[in-house]
């Protein structure tokens, strides 16, 4: 008679060489900025999101009394070109990523954000405060970081400021 842990761990065996592991895909990137310590009026939040089916800027104030350019502008992009994207992010090693916190934050500067949502539901964000850096980010960020500067922004979300973006339209 074979003792049944024995059975057991024989048949986690022989059912794990069997299985394949799955990759999840990328349903969706978003990269977001925030401004450092400036004129309140002129603090601003920005997203920039990835989908399969679309890419779209969003830019905010932090104050009533903005001078940010806000809105919203769904940018055209080859869709063939988001697939290949996702495709190149998905063999990312998730897993050797690793927060790097400074021993002394230093003061002032702006936030950026990575988060990558995956068909299977679960996330994943990366926060760059003022100072910290993440081990093995290199080809994540370069990969997100040439899309998103390969990106046609329509004329009326160039500038971050309405009065830029005046100057630009007057003859």
């Amino acid at each position: 008679m074979i003792p049944i842990p024995l059975v057991i761990l024989l048949g986690c065996l022989l059912l794990g060489c069997t299985l394949e592991k799955t990759v999840q895909t990328i349903n969706l990137v978003q990269y977001s900025s925030d401004s450092g310590p400036i004129l309140p009026e002129r603090q601003w939040h920005e997203e920039i999101t990835i989908t399969n089916n679309a890419v779209v800027l969003k830019r905010s104030g932090k104050v009533a009394e903005t001078k940010v350019n806000a809105g919203s502008w769904e940018i055209p992009v080859d869709m063939d070109t988001v697939a290949e994207f996702f495709q190149e992010l998905e063999a990312v090693d998730w897993s050797s990523l690793k927060r790097i916190e400074p021993d002394d934050t230093p003061d002032g500067g702006g936030v950026i954000s990575y988060e990558f949502v995956f068909s299977n539901g679960k996330s994943l964000s990366l926060y760059y405060d003022p100072g910290t850096t993440y081990e093995n980010d290199s080809r994540m960020r370069k990969l997100v970081d040439e899309f998103i500067l390969q990106l046609e922004i329509p004329f009326g979300a160039k500038s971050r400021y309405t009065e830029d973006y005046l100057s630009f339209t007057k003859p």
